[in-house]
């Protein structure tokens, strides 16, 4: 039986996206991240799993994986997550993974150091097919007094929660010798008493974060493109915020860059 062909194969076009998705446009890749936080509160808090606001880590380190769950177990085999990759930046701003063996609540260290983590998920599993408890990525050297938990929720870099196989964070930094374009912003907030106002924000190397755009939300999902792209460069901060005035809400978030070498 004769298989399904692209159109480009036989010289005629195709949508430029279609061939950035595909890997046939040479230098560009598409960047799709996307968040979630259950509790966004009064304050500008991040949009990630973890909650709160995001600390960015200020060197490179070695990061501790761990879980709330002794069934995320790879030796010996557990239901859980057996086997865990972590994807970020190092301390020259160039991309770098590993991927580490679960040992439960008891903390493994990676052999890479991390500047930025982008994100964490499970490579393999057992026969849950996914994490069973909440997978931590922390920097912090203080004690677990809860197993597998860190102590310090600044020092937590990212966090997958029970069931979900990946992390869920609106946030990115630009890798060394790429320059980001955005395409597109999107978030949505189920809060139905007062309207959740959403910052989209960077900061780029060494300096401070400035305000880029911010959209107000209320029961409902906003997207928001960019007819002409904004270049974003290397080394620099993205995050989505939000603040939902007199009470705390469910805010989902995400955007879409292009990354072109440089």
């Amino acid at each position: 039986m004769a298989g399904n062909h692209s159109i480009s194969q036989f010289g005629r076009d195709e949508p430029f996206f279609l061939q950035v998705g595909r890997g046939q446009i040479q230098g560009h890749t598409h960047v799709h991240k996307y968040g979630f936080n259950g509790s966004v509160g009064t304050g500008d808090d991040t949009i990630w799993f973890q909650q709160g606001s995001y600390t960015l880590s200020s060197a490179a380190v070695k990061l501790k994986i761990s879980s709330s769950s002794t069934d995320d177990d790879g030796s010996p085999v557990g239901s859980g997550a057996l086997t865990v990759t972590v994807q970020g930046l190092d301390a020259n701003y160039d991309e770098v993974e590993e991927t580490v063996t679960m040992d439960g609540t008891t903390p493994v260290e990676t052999t890479q150091t991390f500047l930025r983590t982008h994100r964490m998920f499970v490579a393999t599993a057992g026969t849950g097919l996914t994490n069973a408890g909440v997978i931590y990525a922390a920097d912090t050297g203080d004690a677990y007094t809860t197993p597998g938990v860190p102590d310090t929720a600044t020092g937590i870099r990212s966090t997958i929660g029970a069931g979900e196989g990946q992390t869920l964070q609106a946030f990115y930094t630009v890798p060394a010798g790429y320059t980001a374009y955005l395409l597109q912003v999107a978030a949505g907030s189920v809060n139905g008493t007062n309207a959740t106002t959403i910052t989209l924000r960077t900061r780029a190397e060494g300096g401070a974060f400035r305000t880029k755009d911010k959209f107000i939300v209320f029961k409902d999902m906003i997207t928001v493109g960019y007819p002409v792209p904004v270049a974003i460069a290397e080394k620099t901060d993205i995050e989505m915020k939000g603040d939902a005035a007199a009470s705390t809400t469910d805010v989902a978030a995400n955007f879409d860059l292009i990354l072109v070498e440089n």
